[in-house]
């Protein structure tokens, strides 16, 4: 991940300007560190943009497709011949 991606997502998610060049200026002296920079945005009171924590997320295990449609069978390659 490049500083200007960085910069984008933060951009996109809705953070100040101003706490997205501070967040900058970590990221150059510590390095770009997607935890970090999410624990940043948490003690400024945004939402995680660089990681996900699946734990929180039971419904992961339990999903299924249900929208409505019948599973579709594929056809095999190959002609089978049978008598």
């Amino acid at each position: 991940m490049q500083i200007s991606d960085v910069r984008l997502e933060m951009e996109m998610g809705g953070v100040d300007k101003a706490d997205i060049a501070e967040i900058m200026d970590l990221c150059e002296s510590k390095g770009l560190n997607s935890e970090m920079i999410d624990d940043e945005l948490i003690k400024r009171g945004y939402e995680k943009i660089f990681t996900v924590d699946y734990d929180a997320y039971d419904d992961y295990d339990d999903w299924e497709d249900d929208d409505g449609y019948a599973p579709v069978e594929k056809f095999p390659h190959k002609h089978h011949f049978s008598e």
